[in-house]
């Protein structure tokens, strides 16, 4: 039965660490069904087991989901192989397909092998499978199928038993040490003369032993299983019911003690009841009489035995605190001899700051009479080294319930509390280290991480000082500065003093130059004197310095110090030191970096945004110079053909006066003639073909629509001139509402119906203005972009709106006005002057209309519009007039530009 239990557990600690492989594997049981399917196998096919189900029904629940999984036509092959390997118990491996939790059957290499218990029973087969459906089947039908892959996951296999036999050893080895702490119960049972009951919480017997009485009152018949009062008299079964009671519901011991008469007569027993785990109780009932005693003597001498040669310290204290017993191995483990110990007190032996712990332990024993929870404490040892300690101590009453002494077990925990302390002090470093590598990553403030440091070492060593110096190398003296301290609160602030230079301090400044540690853990050993003034002047004893060193060539120290007398460095302190100044190594590089990134990020970046204004402003400059090129270009252009054609217009019209004269002349010449002269026949015809009369009335008709055209030509060559204005330089006075005009003239082409756009209205709204300052050129090409942008944007269609500028706003509904307009308003206002050029057209978008004068930006299509004539417009206003010119428009309102300059403008130097 215990070998089946052993091979049920094994199994059970197996299948967990199955669970966790990455392999499919599976078990069956020497009936040859299939008992178990590891996590990985489940996942695959994407089945479930039932979570309450007995071992049959799990037995049939997997066979069925192995078969269901199985592709029909591989089913009963499978069954075959494993059937006639389970006949021999070998080895096999089968072929199959298997389906995947997508329904995709995939194909299968599963490979077995027979288990056999520790005795060499066979208990069934152990499985594991591979998808082998990406191998060729050429190389799928051999028998070497992935061996590479086989061979990892076998590895992997091998590596999962391994943990598994391990696991067994270790539960096998506390079996081991079960097994014997229940021989030695079972050993002190058998050396106990008091009779001993078992009862769970229903006070039947779960097993009991009769002891060593030579008159037992109890049957001698099988009594497990019946419950306690059946098998006691009924004098005493009430009372024991009693005390089960009590002790169910208190969890404490409970005692009394009864007479009971037997053959030999009244006999005293005295009867114990201890609370166990899972509401079980243990019933020593004892027989008090002097038959017993010497027999009870024997069993303790026994006892006191076991005790003397077990590990734990056994002792017995007065309630004066005085040591009445130590067992034996006292002297093993602390070194004193048991005399020299019996008979003191507990407080010479236990470490000052722990005896308040232990009285306080033994005032409340002895108040309550409870269990106490175990206490630590540290005994010192006979070489004067200290030993930590763990003890459980109670009282010993008599049979009125009086106190008569504590008795107590101790074990020695020393090695655990060390490891405890290392670890401890390890976490500590590490918390440390990773709280200065968490700063560095997180802020790079090189100043804020000293700080840190400096403050978190303090604390850990629990020192009077802690400070950080940097070697100041690149002044005239070199230095020490002491940048930042931590220090107890009564101590002064020493960051204000002077540096120390390498002189003053030329033990420590060598050393720390030259990378080496200086411990000190007594300043009176120092022999250098000036190095030793120097640290008693701080009020040193003991001093620690460790120096760092960056790859930037930057030089610090750590300085540690005590102020009350002698103080060990210890070897883990000065590895944590420097750790950390490795980290604060690192992060003086990094920080730097950072700097330099940052400064280097900074330039870049003013580069650029340099760049990008000179080249916005090359860009600009290069528009306005080319716009201002073609302007000029054309400005010339229309110069030239204005001269050109200037002379031949004032020859044809200073001519056509004398023309004129001398066409009256010959008509009232051919007049004299027709009057003095009868005409021939043949003057007759000719007069008649000629229709001279007709000549006559329409001929000085053609010489006045000469002189008109001559005129007009002589007005637009006028027209050309002035709005080139290449015989100008700087500012003059100029004629606005002329320039306005001019440009009008020359548009008036566009201004004209033409096929699908009414014709345009201009509307002059002019003001009373002097002569301005200004550059009448600049102006003139500011009012042609106006001008055009308005046209073209009344081209698109009409909106309505209100519009105008000044202090009077025209506020006309556009849709009584269907006719295109461009409205041109002109006056003066606080010094300004005011131009106002709107339409009422369809307007534009507030996004449109703040990016208006950005350079290259346009809402025409491409090859309409070059995007740099408002640009223009606004650098000549804003930057050549100092005015201000402002864009009014809103959907379907049409759009306004607004042109203020100074009515005054400063000359030109």
């Amino acid at each position: 039965m215990i070998e089946e239990e052993e091979i049920e557990q094994d199994e059970k600690v197996f299948c967990q660490q199955a669970d966790t492989a990455p392999l499919m594997i599976w078990m069956t049981g020497c009936n040859a069904l299939y008992c178990y399917l590891n996590a990985s196998w489940l996942e695959f096919t994407g089945k479930h087991l039932t979570t309450d189900a007995s071992v049959s029904a799990r037995e049939e629940e997997i066979g069925n989901i192995w078969a269901c999984s199985v592709h029909p036509e591989d089913r009963q092959r499978c069954e075959d192989i494993y059937l006639r390997a389970f006949t021999a118990h070998d080895s096999f491996q089968r072929q199959y397909r298997l389906r995947r939790a997508d329904g995709e059957y995939r194909w299968i290499l599963d490979t077995a092998a027979p288990r056999f218990a520790a005795n060499g029973s066979f208990v069934g087969y152990i499985g594991y499978c591979i998808d082998i459906t990406e191998v060729p089947p050429t190389l799928r039908e051999s028998s070497q199928v992935s061996t590479n892959y086989q061979r990892s996951q076998e590895a992997e296999l091998a590596k999962a038993l391994e943990q598994l036999q391990a696991e067994t050893a270790k539960r096998q080895a506390v079996e081991a040490q079960l097994h014997q702490k229940t021989s030695e119960f079972a050993a002190i049972l058998q050396a106990l003369p008091d009779l001993y009951f078992r009862l769970d919480a229903d006070g039947s017997i779960i097993d009991y032993k009769l002891g060593k009485m030579d008159y037992p009152y109890i049957p001698t018949g099988d009594c497990q299983g019946k419950s306690l009062r059946e098998c006691l008299p009924i004098a005493i079964g009430d009372r024991f019911q009693q005390a089960i009671t009590q002790v169910l519901e208190t969890q404490y011991e409970v005692s009394f003690e009864y007479t009971l008469a037997l053959p030999s007569g009244k006999n005293n027993f005295e009867a114990r009841l201890l609370p166990l785990a899972d509401q079980q109780i243990i019933i020593l009932v004892r027989h008090t009489s002097d038959t017993i005693q010497a027999a009870f003597i024997e069993s303790d001498n026994k006892f006191r035995s076991i005790v003397e040669n077990a590990n734990n310290i056994i002792f017995a204290l007065t309630l004066e605190g005085i040591f009445s017993y130590v067992s034996p191995n006292w002297t093993e483990i602390f070194g004193h001899k048991v005399a020299e110990v019996e008979g003191k007190s507990f407080v010479p032996f236990v470490h000052p700051d722990d005896v308040h712990i232990c009285a306080d332990y033994f005032q409340r024993i002895l108040t309550t009479s409870e269990k106490q929870d175990a206490i630590e404490y540290r005994v010192k040892h006979k070489n004067g080294t200290w030993r930590w300690h763990t003890s459980n101590s109670s009282v010993i009453k008599d049979a009125n319930g009086n106190v008569l002494n504590f008795v107590g077990i101790c074990h020695d925990t020393t090695d655990r509390k060390q490891a405890e302390l290392a670890l401890r002090e390890s976490a500590q470093r590490e918390a440390l280290l990773n709280r200065l590598s968490n700063q560095i990553r997180a802020s790079l403030d090189l100043n804020y991480i000293v700080q840190t440091a400096v403050q978190e070492i303090r604390n850990l060593f629990q020192i009077d000082r802690c400070a950080f110096f940097w070697y100041r190398q690149d002044v005239d003296v070199p230095c020490w500065e002491r940048v930042y301290e931590a220090k107890s609160s009564s101590f002064p602030c020493t960051l204000n003093q002077q540096e120390a230079t390498n002189a003053e301090i030329e033990l420590i400044a060598a050393k720390t130059l030259n990378r080496e540690i200086i411990r000190i853990n007594d300043v009176e050993t120092v022999s250098d004197g000036i190095t030793q003034q120097f640290l008693q002047d701080f009020g040193f004893t003991a001093f620690m310095s460790l120096p760092v060193h960056t790859q930037s060539g930057e030089i610090g120290t750590f300085s540690c110090g005590s102020c009350s007398g002698f103080r060990p460095w210890l070897d883990s302190e000065v590895e944590l030191l420097q750790a950390v100044t490795v980290q604060l190594a690192i992060a003086i590089d990094q920080a730097k970096l950072y700097t330099q990134s940052r400064i280097a990020a900074q330039i870049a970046q003013d580069k650029a945004q340099q760049l990008e204004a000179a080249l916005l402003e090359l860009q600009q400059t290069q528009a306005q110079l080319i716009q201002t090129e073609k302007m000029s270009s054309l400005g010339q252009l229309v110069a030239g053909i204005a001269h050109e054609i200037n002379n031949p217009v004032n020859f044809i019209y200073g001519n056509i006066s004398h023309a004129r004269e001398y066409t009256k002349d010959l008509l009232h010449l051919v007049d004299l003639y027709q009057q003095n002269c009868p005409p021939t026949p043949e003057i007759h015809e000719q007069v008649y073909a000629i229709d001279l009369d007709f000549l006559k009335q329409d001929l000085p008709k053609i010489l006045d629509s000469m002189d008109m055209g001559a005129e007009r030509i002589r007005q637009i060559v006028l027209s050309l001139r002035n709005f080139s204005r290449l015989d100008e330089d700087g500012t003059k006075p100029v004629d606005i509402h002329e320039g306005i005009d001019n440009t009008l003239l020359l548009l008036q082409n566009r201004l004209k119906a033409k096929s699908g756009h009414s014709e345009i209205q201009v509307i002059r709204d002019y003001g009373n203005l002097p002569p301005i300052m200004c550059h009448a050129g600049h102006m003139n090409q500011v009012f042609m972009n106006l001008l055009t942008n308005a046209i073209d944007a009344l081209e698109e269609g009409v909106g309505n709106g209100e519009w105008g500028v000044g202090e009077e706003t025209l506020s006309t509904p556009y849709s009584l006005l269907p006719t295109p307009q461009i409205r041109i308003r002109t006056l003066i206002q606080e010094g300004d002057v005011i131009i106002g050029i709107a339409d009422n057209g369809l307007g534009m978008t507030e996004e449109v209309r703040k990016r208006v004068f950005d350079p290259f930006f346009t809402t025409k299509p491409v090859g309409k519009g070059t995007g740099m004539g408002l640009s223009i417009s606004y650098q000549i206003i804003v930057k050549k007039h100092g005015g201000q010119i402002q864009c009014i428009s809103a959907p379907g309102e049409g759009t306004e530009f607004a042109i203020m300059i100074p009515f005054k403008q400063q000359p030109d130097l």
